[in-house]
């Protein structure tokens, strides 16, 4: 880049393009958040692994009312020491949430907490909430797998989408 620092570059970037007001805005930022959108207030999450744990409670931060579930009864504890509501089940989970978001570990797991028995479509074919995120990482079989499974449920404008994630813990 010849001259010109990172920083300098980076800086004209956001002056130029608004890009700092942007994430701001959408809560991308250090700096405070909005508050959550109306329909989105209650959000669930499944899976309190070492990336889960850390992006629900990241929620939690954030001014959203979380509700949370995991197999490990461990893991589930220290949510609800802190007072956070805790589910029995996966159906639970979406009959209190707004939007549902899974981090889970494999591919078995997701199919599980999505069309086992108490699952997030095991609600007679009726969705509650409004959005499904599943930030696992999967093979893409699966996830398109759930999302038949879900268009065969009544949807009402609910929403679902796969954000794979890559898994690094330090």
């Amino acid at each position: 880049m010849g001259g010109v620092g990172w920083r300098r570059l980076g800086s004209k970037l956001r002056q130029r393009w608004g890009w700092e007001s942007r994430l701001r805005a959408r809560g991308f930022s250090s700096a405070p958040a909005l508050p959550p959108p109306p329909h989105m207030e209650s959000v669930g999450f499944i899976g309190l692994g070492n990336m889960g744990a850390h992006m629900a409670r990241n929620l939690v931060r954030a001014g959203y009312r979380v509700s949370v579930h995991d197999i490990n009864e461990v893991a589930m504890k220290k949510f609800s020491d802190d007072g956070i509501p805790t589910k029995r089940s996966p159906l639970e989970v979406s009959e209190s949430s707004d939007v549902v978001i899974t981090m889970l570990p494999s591919s078995a797991h997701v199919l599980d907490v999505y069309s086992g028995r108490n699952g997030l479509l095991g609600n007679g074919g009726r969705l509650g909430p409004w959005l499904y995120i599943d930030s696992s990482t999967v093979d893409p079989h699966t996830s398109r797998k759930i999302s038949m499974d879900m268009s065969r449920c009544s949807l009402n404008e609910k929403k679902g989408c796969d954000l794979p994630s890559y898994r690094t813990t330090i």
